[in-house]
């Protein structure tokens, strides 16, 4: 205790006040600046439709009132004079207070971002969906303090060179070891951050056809239409063409139908305007155009494409339906026939005399 009155006591009581002020001060100061700062980006992160803004404004209210504290003292004594010994342990605490608050502003940018960019819409968000990115916000985490930690040691003149070393063989062999696991882990990171489908979701892949039924850290699970559970690793997932079916504005449906050849021109070009009255009178529906398409071996085909204004696969079928019984309905009161395979034999009687007799 002698030995530090000496040191920090061999200051005039003018400079020892003068420090004491630049601490009071410099802290209110650094304090009033988090805070406004803070409120003037959560208040334009408000009126903007970006997530920098809000990132930003998290990452500088998680400052910590601790580190503006310990940077306030470290600055007052600075005015003192002391000795060149205290003078570097100071400045090395100051490098550690920094890099300690740097690992709390990276930490929170990071983990508001994947929150942000993973963050469902509030109808269809899931507990899976939340638990899988507060376990990727862990990793990442862990990651951030790692490194932190190592820069903290070297700043405090420890050799980390050996422990970077062996954590490097280390991490490659336990890296070789789950690569498998961990290719599905930043796959599932992929899913989350990019969205190509969500929970709910329509999808098909490759052959496969269902609803996505929860997105997990190494397989995503989709409900088949038969109803069976389909369970695909989530790197072969991302190696796939996905259609998302829920993502659609509109459904585009083609289909044909054919008549017989004895049908008139005249009811052939009555076609169009029967399949055109029947698609002003369904509201789910729009026309896109109905042509005489082929004539095939045994009908005169049309071909009408239309679009329904839905992406679910039942109002598109009820449609459908809906279209199929009113051309029976007008065919039927137009006597124009469907046309079904039918083959024609032509019969000829040998003549005497002829060639072949």
């Amino acid at each position: 205790m002698k030995h530090l009155k000496i040191i920090y006591f061999s200051n005039s009581w003018e400079y020892l006040l003068a420090a004491c002020a630049v601490v009071l001060l410099l802290f209110l100061a650094l304090l009033s600046l988090k805070r406004i700062l803070a409120a003037q980006l959560y208040k334009r992160a408000r009126r903007t439709a970006t997530y920098w803004d809000d990132i930003l404004a998290m990452t500088v209210a998680s400052t910590s009132t601790v580190s503006l504290l310990v940077f306030s003292f470290l600055s007052g004594l600075y005015i003192l004079d002391l000795p060149d010994e205290v003078n570097a342990v100071n400045a090395h605490l100051a490098a550690v207070v920094f890099l300690f608050q740097c690992g709390l502003w990276l930490s929170k940018a990071i983990s508001g971002w994947l929150a942000i960019k993973a963050s469902p819409e509030p109808a269809n968000g899931t507990r899976h969906e939340t638990m899988n990115m507060h376990i990727i916000g862990f990793i990442t985490r862990i990651v951030i303090w790692t490194i932190v930690l190592l820069l903290i040691l070297d700043n405090l003149g420890i050799n980390i060179t050996a422990l970077i070393a062996s954590l490097g063989i280390g991490g490659v062999a336990v890296a070789l070891a789950v690569q498998n696991i961990l290719g599905d882990l930043f796959a599932s990171l992929s899913i989350a951050i990019d969205k190509p489908f969500e929970v709910g979701d329509s999808i098909v892949i490759d052959d496969l056809n269902g609803t996505v039924k929860y997105v997990g850290l190494k397989t995503t699970r989709l409900t088949s239409i038969s109803g069976e559970e389909l369970v695909i690793s989530n790197t072969d997932l991302l190696k796939s063409r996905i259609h998302n079916f829920k993502k659609m504005q509109e459904r585009r449906m083609v289909f044909t139908i054919g008549v017989t050849f004895d049908t008139s021109s005249e009811k052939l070009r009555r076609i169009s305007e029967i399949i055109q009255e029947i698609f002003s009178h369904i509201p789910t529906v729009r026309l896109d155009r109905v042509h005489f398409s082929s004539i095939g071996q045994s009908s005169l085909d049309f071909e009408i494409a239309y679009y329904v204004r839905d992406s679910s696969y039942t109002i598109a079928m009820d449609a459908q339906q809906e279209i199929n019984l009113s051309l029976i309905e007008h065919f039927a009161k137009e006597n124009i026939e469907f046309a079904f395979p039918t083959q024609t034999l032509y019969v000829t009687e040998n003549v005497p005399g002829s060639a072949g007799t």
